[in-house]
């Protein structure tokens, strides 16, 4: 039994299970990573976005490894294991989605660094996103640094998110460059 892919090529579904395996492993561990915050001087909890990174990778690299309804829903995870308000890191990780999906066709045919820097946008935009959220949703304007110095860590950090999100990503590219 196959099943027929948006790029064209039909896929067994039991590869196509172990992709999605795949993909719940590899969030579940980042969700996992995101837990834990650094701490910072007297800027307190940083939690670098491990979530954005992969969401953006996969948005360029794979976007069939990770659907909107997919990003949401880890986010969605995400909100209830920090306990912050629910929906607020779904409604980003979807944004990161779209606004990058909205870059593949450029971002593809760049170098590293321009893809990186890429990644650095995305991670402040995302921060400042979730920052104006928080402040509405508690009626009062809350400090901007400590999301400044989040979207940063995220970025610093994204070079090395990219081995292991690439060796889960190396088989369905092998498999889609034969095709």
């Amino acid at each position: 039994m196959t099943f027929k892919a948006d790029e064209g090529w039909e896929e067994p579904i039991l590869t196509m299970l172990g992709r999605w395996a795949i993909t719940l492993f590899v969030v579940s561990a980042l969700i996992v990573l995101s837990i834990f915050p650094f701490r910072i001087g007297d800027l307190g909890e940083i939690r670098p976005s491990f979530m954005v990174m992969a969401v953006y990778y996969w948005a360029i690299m794979c976007p069939s490894m990770l659907s909107p309804l997919a990003a949401f829903a880890a986010g969605a995870a995400f909100d209830l294991v920090i306990d912050c308000p629910l929906g607020l890191n779904a409604l980003t990780l979807v944004v990161v989605q779209w606004t990058t999906r909205a870059q593949r066709k450029f971002l593809l045919g760049q170098p590293f660094l321009m893809m990186w820097a890429g990644l650095g946008l995305v991670a402040m935009g995302a921060g400042i996103l979730q920052w104006a959220l928080v402040s509405l949703f508690n009626w009062t304007l809350l400090s901007i640094e400590t999301t400044l110095v989040g979207g940063l860590l995220t970025a610093v950090l994204f070079p090395l998110a990219v081995v292991p999100l690439s060796v889960f990503n190396k088989p369905l590219a092998d498999r889609n460059s034969s095709l």
